[in-house]
């Protein structure tokens, strides 16, 4: 019996999201999972409501604040000791729970993860990581947006994290590459320089140099390796794109009159394509570093993101979970 700790405070539009997200996710999955869904107690008369159905698989634990989007890491690690996102950690931590899912603050989650959890050794900061759909098959990225300045080995302890990654997946063919603004050797700052170096020494099969930008979705790479502010970046003007790619599709068939009348037959062909551009489809990112199975999901996300988090946790937990990837990681020191 698999085990989630959900922190469901901290997202844009509030615990009621998460609550239908856990309801749909509860009705559809497996009966081997459980969730333990963390809140502050003004919320639980509510959650009870939503979930009676699904009473023997769900316990609701108690905490007496939430971490606010606008709280620095120090404020949470300082003062926000009992939070929901700490106690939920503190699951993970004690053993009660297998995986940890919030939608709450990075920076403070990224802090809390560190301190309940603790880093695997030689490993100094943990790293964001998230599969992104790609003409054939999905890439890792990372990191994208837990640390927003890196080093040349903190940039190879990444990869070290997402090679580990594919290889719990059981993906034999890892092809790994730096994000950079051109793939010629000569470009690039000083670190990435330095860290394509380290790369190439540490990993000579699976290097195969710098990736720019539109390299990322031709599906011929498994990791592509960043720093937070530029994965961050890249990330976000993604998904604006799909989702403006996704409006000007739909507007399309709407303004002429052959486009709507062969809009019914085309239906599942287009909800298919739309369905591939659609962020929410890959809504969970792995916080990689820390000794324990973390996700993080968008700020903003609806009851559907949360519902894909919730199904890529459990996927993880299917793979062998945190036993899993430290066994992977110790692999590729």
């Amino acid at each position: 019996m698999f085990t989630i700790a959900v922190d469901v405070m901290g997202g844009d539009l509030g615990p009621r999201v998460a609550f239908k997200a856990c309801r749909k996710w509860l009705a559809n999955e497996s009966k081997d999972s459980q969730l333990l869904l963390v809140m502050t107690a003004d919320h639980q008369q509510q959650a009870q409501e939503q979930l009676a159905d699904y009473s023997g698989r769900v316990r609701f634990v108690l905490a007496d604040s939430v971490i606010s989007m606008s709280d620095s890491p120090a404020q949470a690690l300082r003062h926000k000791i009992s939070s929901t996102m700490a106690m939920a950690l503190q699951l993970h931590a004690d053993g009660e729970a297998d995986a940890v899912l919030s939608v709450g603050n990075t920076g403070a989650l990224m802090a809390l993860a560190r301190q309940r959890l603790g880093m695997y050794a030689d490993f100094d900061r943990p790293a964001l990581a998230a599969c992104l759909p790609t003409r054939q098959r999905p890439v890792l990225m990372l990191d994208l947006g837990a640390n927003l300045d890196s080093s040349a080995q903190q940039l190879e302890q990444f990869a070290a994290l997402g090679l580990a990654w594919q290889m719990m997946q059981g993906n034999a063919a890892r092809r790994m590459a730096l994000l950079n603004i051109g793939q010629e050797s000569c470009k690039g700052t000083s670190t990435i320089k330095d860290a394509a170096e380290r790369l190439r020494e540490r990993w000579p099969e699976q290097f195969v140099g710098f990736c720019e930008g539109t390299d990322i979705y031709t599906g011929e790479l498994d990791v592509v390796v960043c720093d937070g502010f530029v994965g961050n970046v890249a990330l976000k003007t993604s998904e604006g794109l799909s989702s403006w790619l996704s409006e000007q599709i739909q507007r399309e068939f709407q303004r002429h009159f052959w486009g709507r009348s062969f809009y019914p037959l085309l239906r599942p062909i287009i909800a298919r394509l739309l369905r591939r551009f659609n962020a929410s489809r890959y809504a969970g990112a792995l916080l990689l570093g820390v000794q324990g199975m973390v996700v993080k999901s968008h700020g903003n996300s609806d009851w559907r993101s949360l519902n894909n988090a919730l199904c890529f946790v459990h996927a993880q937990l299917q793979q062998g979970g945190q036993a899993a990837y430290a066994r992977s990681l110790a692999s590729c020191q």
